[in-house]
């Protein structure tokens, strides 16, 4: 009896310490120092699933060549890859997850000539921030202010409870600075935008994928 009580507790303590490493391991992941922004080159899988629609133009939110900006109906899909079949157009993947994700775009018309600039871009379609957080980019006009200067709300940030967004341009550099802040609404004023962006603070990008 006593026996199988020593087991049980036993089990138990290995089960408690495993979760207690993989914490801790999660917790060094994202506390790790970042002395340098990793870029990852995003070619997405094929997905199944399937829609027809058309592409006008390259990605405003990346500068890639074989990015795109694709509408079906009245829904605008920015950006759509180009597979590594460079024939398949893939819209709405996730760059940070590991099998197929979106549908394949069946093109009702051809592609028009790609054109990008050839500045140096700080672009990204998704980043992760130095505490683990992933924010989305965001296609279209999405104004705010913080009270002295109006800007683009260029990222929209996930699991948060507190409307995260990053705020304006990110910074480019050997390490990639973004602006992080809590959106709220206001009384529109004059010619403000309806949101306001308040807690802005500049914090490091850990991975940036484009």
């Amino acid at each position: 009896m006593y026996l199988k009580s020593w087991n049980a507790c036993l089990s138990l303590f290995m089960v408690i310490l495993i979760i207690l490493c993989v914490s801790v391991s999660s917790y060094a992941d994202s506390s790790k120092k970042i002395t340098k922004t990793k870029i990852i080159r995003f070619i997405p899988l094929i997905p199944s699933e399937k829609r027809e629609g058309s592409c006008w133009t390259n990605s405003n939110i990346i500068q890639r060549s074989d990015a795109w900006r694709c509408m079906i109906g009245n829904e605008i899909f920015d950006p759509c890859y180009t597979a590594r079949d460079k024939t398949t157009i893939v819209c709405g993947s996730s760059p940070d997850v590991e099998k197929p994700t979106g549908f394949v775009l069946k093109l009702t018309e051809p592609l028009p000539k790609p054109y990008v600039s050839r500045c140096p871009s700080s672009s990204a379609s998704m980043i992760e921030l130095e505490d683990g957080t992933i924010c989305d980019a965001i296609s279209g006009a999405s104004g705010a202010t913080d009270g002295v200067r109006t800007e683009r709300i260029s990222y929209s940030c996930r699991m948060s409870s507190k409307n995260m967004v990053i705020f304006g341009d990110i910074k480019a550099g050997k390490v990639w600075i973004a602006e992080k802040g809590i959106l709220v609404e206001q009384k529109t004023k004059d010619d403000l935008p309806p949101m306001l962006v308040k807690d802005l603070r500049k914090v490091k990008i850990r991975t940036a994928w484009q």
